[in-house]
C-alpha cells in the first residue's frame, strides 16, 4: 500500500504528524512518500488566510494552542511554539527536495516545533545537517516546489498535514492517524 505524506515545515500540526508517520507506515508495511509543499501559496490558491491560527478569534487560538501542547505531550514530543511565526520555509523545504533526506526534514521539524529555532536561516539547515552543495542546489528547486504545491492542491490537499492512501483516500490531520493506519491495513472508508 502506499501512503503520501503532504507536509510543509510552518505547520504545527505536521510536525506531530510527522513525529508518527514512520512508525505508522512501519507496522502496516506502507511505502511512504514525503511530499513538501508551501501551504502559503495552497491556502492563497484556495482562498484560505495564510495563518488561520493567527486569524482565529482569542477563544479558538487559546483552544489551539492548547490542543498543540495536548498533542506533543500525548505522543511525548517536544513542542515550543516557534517566537517566528509563520514561519519560513522556503530554504527549508527546497533543502528536502535537493536531498530527499527523510531524517534531515525530521531535524528541520523539530527544530522549527521542538526547539524553536530558525529554519530559515542557512546556518541552522547546516547544523540540521543540510550539505552545503544542497544548500546551492536549493535555488534550483523552484520549479520542483512550485510544482508539488500544484499537485496537492489537484490532489485536494486543502491543509496539512494530509495523507492519501493508494491514491484514492484523502485524509487531513495528524488527529486522523488511527483511520489511515485502519486504512492501510484494508479498512475501506466511505467515500
Amino acid at each position: 500500500m502506499k501512503l503520501d505524506f503532504w507536509f510543509d515545515f510552518s505547520s504545527p500540526y505536521a510536525y506531530l504528524a510527522s513525529t508518527q508517520v514512520d512508525a505508522l507506515a512501519a507496522r502496516t508495511g506502507a511505502e511512504l512518500r514525503w511530499h513538501p509543499m508551501l501551504l502559503g501559496a495552497l491556502f492563497r490558491e484556495i482562498g484560505q488566510v495564510d495563518a488561520p491560527i493567527l486569524a482565529a478569534n482569542p477563544a479558538k487560538q487559546t483552544w489551539y494552542y492548547r490542543d498543540l501542547e495536548r498533542w506533543a505531550a500525548w505522543w511525548a514530543v517536544p513542542f515550543r511554539f516557534p517566537t517566528r511565526f509563520p514561519i519560513r520555509t522556503v530554504l527549508p523545504l527546497r533543502a528536502f527536495l535537493a536531498t530527499g533526506d527523510v531524517g534531515f526534514a525530521h531535524r528541520v521539524f523539530e527544530a522549527a516545533w521542538g526547539h524553536d529555532r530558525d529554519v530559515s536561516d542557512p546556518a541552522v539547515l547546516r547544523d540540521l545537517g543540510a550539505p552545503d552543495d544542497a544548500l546551492l542546489r536549493a535555488a534550483e528547486q523552484k520549479q520542483a516546489l512550485i510544482d508539488s504545491t500544484a499537485a496537492a492542491i489537484a490532489r485536494g490537499v486543502f491543509g496539512t498535514p494530509t495523507f492519501v492512501v493508494e491514491d484514492r483516500w484523502l485524509f487531513w490531520g495528524q488527529d486522523r492517524l488511527d483511520m489511515v493506519e485502519r486504512c492501510l491495513n484494508g479498512w475501506e472508508p466511505p467515500a
